[in-house]
């Protein structure tokens, strides 16, 4: 899994959680550098990597960074701030998270965003925000379908040009994720699946992952300004279809975050 947040790497990770595998919070500025390596490491560029002042920085701030452990090597690793909305709501924004390769697939990215999201309800938090590629169709089944997050918001070229070994020749195009955290609404939320019946088939060369050509990037960006643009939502990701689900969600919910 790469996932959550600000760089938007290819992932997903439904596995069964690997034996000997350990979350805990990076705090130390050991800890805190094995975070900005392992992003390097993962996206093959320390362009895109947070260096450890800064989550120095963050952690110290109130900012949430955790490493994943398999025996005596860090694999892997998610960090947020908390943020707030437009109406001063409060909420916790994921920037980034990543697995290593080797180890994708073993249930360390859904342990990951579990020990993330029991911190963020320990402060009080029941919304938690963050970005990815809508292309990226791995990371649209984790988000979407395995943790029951959901999207509002589409970004064209969020980023900019990005140039490191994973985003580089891609538009950086992001979908806004929430994950709302409370019973009550992820009940809501899973009534609101079952009735979805619209469907934003993604195009062919996407789907069949492979280097797709900027027509068929430009053909997904098409669909979702119209999807969301009307006010509707992805709430779910079909991967045998290779479609989201689209639906309206229950107006008791907040406005989106970002």
């Amino acid at each position: 899994m790469v996932t959550s947040g600000g760089t938007g790497a290819p992932g997903g990770d439904g596995g069964r959680a690997e034996p000997g595998l350990r979350v805990r919070r990076a705090r130390r500025i050991e800890e805190l550098e094995a975070v900005a390596e392992l992003q390097a490491r993962i996206w093959g560029s320390w362009e895109v990597a947070a260096p450890a002042t800064l989550l120095k920085a963050m952690a110290e701030a109130g900012g949430l960074a955790l490493l994943a452990w398999l025996g005596p090597r860090p694999v892997g690793f998610v960090f947020g701030f908390t943020g707030r909305d437009r109406e001063g709501r409060p909420y916790h924004r994921s920037h980034a998270a990543g697995v290593l390769p080797e180890v994708r697939d073993k249930g360390v990215g859904r342990a990951l965003k579990m020990a993330q999201r029991r911190h963020s309800l320990a402060l009080g938090l029941d919304r938690m925000v963050w970005t990815f590629d809508p292309s990226q169709l791995r990371n649209a089944h984790f988000n979407l379908h395995r943790l029951g997050a959901v999207a509002r918001s589409f970004h064209a070229d969020y980023y900019g040009v990005r140039t490191d070994a994973i985003n580089q020749g891609r538009p950086s195009d992001r979908l806004v994720v929430e994950w709302f955290l409370d019973r009550p609404r992820q009940v809501e939320l899973n009534r609101v699946r079952r009735l979805a019946g619209a469907q934003l088939r993604v195009p062919e060369e996407l789907a069949a992952e492979r280097f797709p050509a900027p027509a068929a990037h430009r053909q997904l960006r098409r669909q979702l300004v119209a999807a969301l643009g009307s006010g509707m939502a992805l709430v779910d990701y079909d991967r045998e279809a290779a479609a989201y689900s689209v639906g309206p969600l229950p107006s008791s919910f907040p406005p989106p975050a970002e």
